[in-house]
């Protein structure tokens, strides 16, 4: 059992508590921290969850507890991380699980020289069709040898905030972001855990007239260059609605084609044209099945899909694409960052 307290009780934090009601005992939500009472006594008591705290470093200083899940501004997450990684607690930090590949780095030092284990919780890495883009491409199903991919991801905000507690997310100074790291980085962790590492990063920014913020990027554009070779166009969007199936993978080989929605892909192939492939049901959330996969990697029985040293490789690639964008030059992950 690995007793857990989630710091931070915004969406969050409240879904990752709920997502530990998922699993068998293998995860105990011990104590729920907050920095505003009220809100953590409103929470406690809609969760079900009695103890509380409102320090962090009280919470840090209890040996009844085993491991810190990190939901608080993005700003906060490597200074938290590496106080928990001191005080010999293992770490959980939401994506993204950190503001600069530095800071990561920082993170996982500390871990390692306390011998305690970081993770992210990235969910777009656990759900089911990660995972059937993933055996499709390591295995050559359906469609052969993977010849050229794109990914289109992102949803029509042309005012680009958040209400109430959540504001921060699109506010500089508090921490927040714009789309490209906000949401981009669920899309580069799912890209690579399904397509494979990323090389190089050319990337371009753009705004709509209509688009309201000029502190954020609205749209990112451009190619990755994978480490097989393959060219992969990626569109992430803060500017247009995906109707439909616009949104979402499609992926060429050289025995066919297939494009990749949410909970199913339609294959194009001599043989078979247009045939729906639904994925099978998932028996847990992606959110339990992260948390699931964290316990596991603390408990040393399994790799870990989604470890701080994997979503660095994230990290880097929303990060080269800031610095892509800003150079007007494609930028080579090795060049910018040495070995990640």
């Amino acid at each position: 059992m690995l007793r857990m307290a989630f710091v931070g009780m915004g969406w969050a934090g409240t879904r990752q508590v709920e997502a530990v009601a998922e699993l068998d005992r293998k995860v105990e939500a011990a104590c729920l921290m907050d920095t505003d009472e009220a809100h953590l006594k409103a929470r406690s008591e809609e969760l079900g969850i009695a103890r509380t705290c409102t320090e962090y470093s009280g919470l840090l200083a209890d040996p009844e507890i085993d491991a810190v899940s990190i939901c608080t501004p993005h700003s906060l997450h490597c200074p938290m991380a590496v106080e928990a990684a001191e005080a010999g607690k293992h770490i959980l930090v939401e994506k993204p699980m950190a503001m600069t590949v530095a800071e990561a780095t920082r993170m996982l030092t500390a871990a390692a020289a306390n011998a305690v284990k970081l993770y992210v919780a990235e969910s777009a890495s656990y759900s089911a069709q990660a995972k059937f883009l993933r055996q499709l491409v390591a295995q050559g199903l359906y469609i052969g040898e993977l010849t050229a991919a794109s990914v289109t991801a992102g949803f029509r905000a042309p005012d680009y905030g958040y209400p109430g507690r959540r504001q921060w997310l699109a506010s500089p100074d508090l921490g927040g972001t714009g789309s490209w790291m906000l949401h981009g980085i669920h899309t580069m962790a799912q890209l690579r855990f399904a397509l494979g590492e990323v090389r190089t990063v050319y990337m371009q920014q753009h705004r709509a007239s209509s688009f309201k913020r000029d502190d954020l990027e609205g749209t990112m554009s451009g190619t990755l260059t994978l480490e097989s070779g393959v060219q992969v166009s990626v569109l992430q969007t803060a500017e247009s609605r995906l109707y439909a199936d616009l949104g979402g993978y499609v992926l060429h080989g050289d025995r066919g084609s297939i494009r990749s929605g949410v909970d199913q892909s339609l294959l194009f192939t001599d043989e078979e044209d247009g045939k729906v492939i639904v994925y099978p049901p998932e028996k847990e959330s992606v959110y339990a099945q992260e948390i699931e996969s964290f316990a596991d990697y603390v408990a040393g029985v399994s790799p870990g899909v989604t470890t701080g040293t994997v979503e660095r490789r994230s990290l880097a690639i929303v990060e080269a694409g800031y610095e892509s964008c800003d150079s007007g030059q494609p930028v080579n992950l090795a060049d910018l960052f040495g070995s990640l």
